[in-house]
């Protein structure tokens, strides 16, 4: 065993303690939010509930109209696991539960190549504890499996790029990765490169946006060679798979971008000066986010905001400036290592990908809940350069202060003994593992803040108390705006807590099904009013086993043959229950809550074609379940005229 490799297994196992502590202490967090497995679904949810649950024959037709689009692999999890455990909420919740937790350990394994310890976990708890993705992570929803998927793409990725700092500074040619046999991975085809390249394609079946991720880390590939045909061929089946998904299943689910929901979010449609402001807004919402990127659109999510009165603005711009700064400082750190380039290659290619596609009105642009899988990313290039300043902060300070810190000359030697530098091995390198020096072209280091002592004409006296305050303050800066940003990712978590069984709205769906099933007779007619109340009022009643105390006393589920849709581009309700057979003795109508005034005409019409409402029950904040019988004065007739004796 090498010198190198002893001396990296510290490190190797620092990095496991973390990431399972930090899965732990997320897990932990998760078991207090476990009421929000089981709660109703709401509308947001139970769309998705029901395509996953539909039928192999009509499958292909529903996700044409679905609201936005699923990735087929979470499509595919999330139906095993409600066919595994039955069609419980908490079963489809389940996958989204365990992502979260393993999100926070590849977090930790990804930033760990460029940070210490303490960054990495950082970065792990400051995305995956955050109020707002806690809220989208509870809920059957595809953001927290998405954003997992993306990040361990990044890893796979990662692997292949060496991580060494000072060597490659002045080559920029591509390497094969420690892992390499011998000069093969630059000869010819990398076997174990293909391997992942493959298995990163196939994480990209389990997000929607992977497309985004794979063509800008297999332009990189391509850019740096040597070999570009091995390495076309290396990264083609991430291209195939992550291309066959987005062309093939994701694109069928391309409905709403006919809709408006999206509008605020597209470039499309905006003339030259409104396309840079938008883009100039999207960018500021996404440095004020908490953590940055994440979701400021959603007015349904949990949005954490620090109780600071008027300061309010002149706090959330300091936190901006402080989000911008350190990023610029991390992006520069991170420009001088092949690992650190993929790294922001990856995050300023998907992001112009996913600007391009907002000016097809096929993606949203900015920091909205189908952008968190970006999140993890701007995290790591921000703690990058903030431990980097922070860093910078104390070794100035040290120097500043006789008997604090080794004095250091301008050849780079110190009076203590020099402590090796671990070399540059893939996963091993941090930027916490070595001090913050400038490398010279000959390879030589020299430090950033040598002491006053070795630099000629330092400042003396006055002066360099001066500089030694502002350093202060700055690093007292520093560290009280990571306070505050801390605060305000977390500001919300009490109300995540004390929301955890409220009513969203919509989400007594199944309630309403049930009472249906219980209310209807053999010869009465179902109908359900709404266009969007259509694909929650299918799950409800054909697919749901959550409800009542004893399934087996329910009457059985009524199909969708013999239910009514009315509303939106759908005939009247009158004109449809005209076109039947044979009129119903009843009619059983449940009225979507949100929908209720749209379609006041048609009940209305209702009434006039002689039906009488007789009976209501209301579901708080989801809609109005009524059975309508044959008006008194239309019942006489119709008796009277059943009571005539026939002609023949």
């Amino acid at each position: 065993m090498t010198d190198a490799a002893v001396r990296l297994r510290p490190a190797r196992r620092a990095t496991a303690l973390a990431a399972v502590g930090v899965a732990v202490v997320i897990a932990g967090v998760l078991g207090l939010l476990q009421a929000y497995l089981s709660r109703p679904f709401w509308y947001d949810e139970i769309w998705r509930a029901h395509v996953v649950s539909e039928p192999a024959r009509s499958l292909w037709a529903e996700l044409a109209v679905a609201n936005t689009p699923s990735a087929l692999g979470w499509f595919g999890l999330t139906r095993l696991s409600g066919d595994v455990f039955g069609w419980h909420s908490w079963a489809l919740r389940l996958p989204g539960f365990v992502a979260v937790p393993l999100l926070g350990t590849v977090i930790v394994i990804v930033a760990r190549r460029f940070t210490g310890v303490t960054a990495a976990v950082a970065a792990a708890c400051w995305v995956c504890l955050n109020s707002t993705f806690l809220d989208l992570a509870t809920q059957l929803k595809p953001y927290a499996l998405e954003t997992l998927a993306a990040t361990a793409i990044l890893a796979l990725w990662m692997v292949d790029s060496p991580s060494d700092h000072a060597g490659e500074r002045a080559s920029r040619t591509y390497r094969p990765s420690a892992g390499s046999a011998g000069s093969a991975g630059s000869a010819g085809l990398d076997k174990g490169r293909l391997v992942r390249r493959a298995a990163a394609g196939v994480l990209a079946l389990f997000a929607v946006p992977g497309i985004f991720l794979i063509v800008p880390l297999a332009a990189v590939d391509l850019w740096r060679g040597p070999r570009r045909r091995w390495r076309l061929l290396e990264c083609s089946p991430a291209l195939v798979l992550a291309g066959l998904h987005t062309v093939v299943f994701v694109a069928h689910q391309s409905s709403q971008r006919n809709g408006v929901y999206w509008d605020r979010q597209f470039l499309a449609g905006r003339g030259p000066l409104d396309a840079i402001r938008f883009v100039a807004d999207q960018l500021r919402l996404t440095l004020t986010g908490s953590p940055p990127g994440m979701d400021r659109f959603d007015p349904s999510l949990v949005h954490g905001a620090l109780p600071l009165g008027s300061l309010g603005p002149w706090v959330a711009v300091l936190l901006g400036l402080v989000i911008a700064g350190t990023g610029a400082v991390g992006g520069w750190t991170l420009a001088g290592r092949p690992d650190g380039r993929l790294l922001l290659a990856a995050l300023a290619g998907t992001e112009l990908m996913m600007l391009a596609a907002s000016a097809g009105r096929y993606w949203p642009f900015g920091p909205t809940r189908t952008n968190a899988f970006v999140v993890p990313m701007l995290i790591v290039v921000v703690l990058v350069g903030a431990e980097w300043v922070l860093r910078w902060l104390v070794l100035f300070l040290g120097q500043q202060s006789p008997g604090k810190a080794p004095q250091i000359d301008a050849e780079g030697s110190s009076g203590a003994d020099p402590t090796p530098t671990p070399e540059s091995i893939v996963i091993s390198r941090s930027l916490s593992e070595f001090s913050p020096l400038l490398h010279a072209p000959d390879g030589s280091a020299r430090p950033l803040a040598p002491s006053a002592a070795a630099r000629p004409g330092a400042p003396a006296g006055g002066r360099a108390l001066i500089a030694v305050a502002l350093v202060a303050v700055a690093l007292v800066g520093l560290v009280g705006s990571g306070g505050l940003l801390a605060g305000n990712s977390l500001a919300g978590s009490r109300l995540l807590w004390d929301h955890r069984d409220r009513m969203r709205g919509l989400d007594l769906m199944v309630d309403a099904a049930i009472a249906t099933r219980q209310v209807a007779g053999p010869d009465d007619v179902v109908a359900v009013g709404g266009r969007l109340a259509r694909p929650g009022w299918l799950y409800a009643m054909e697919a749901s086993a959550d409800g009542s105390r004893d399934p087996s006393a329910l009457p059985p589920r009524i199909s969708r043959a013999e239910t009514i849709f009315f509303g939106g581009s759908m005939p009247p309700l009158t004109a449809q229950i005209a076109g039947r057979p044979s009129q119903p003795r009843h009619l059983i109508v449940f009225v979507f809550d949100i929908e209720q005034r749209d379609l006041s005409g048609q009940l209305a019409a209702l009434t006039r074609a002689g039906w009488c409402a007789n009976r209501s029950w209301t579901f708080r904040l989801t809609g109005t379940l009524t059975r309508y019988d044959r008006c008194a004065q239309d019942a006489a007739s119709v008796t009277a005229q059943d009571a005539r004796p026939s002609q023949h």
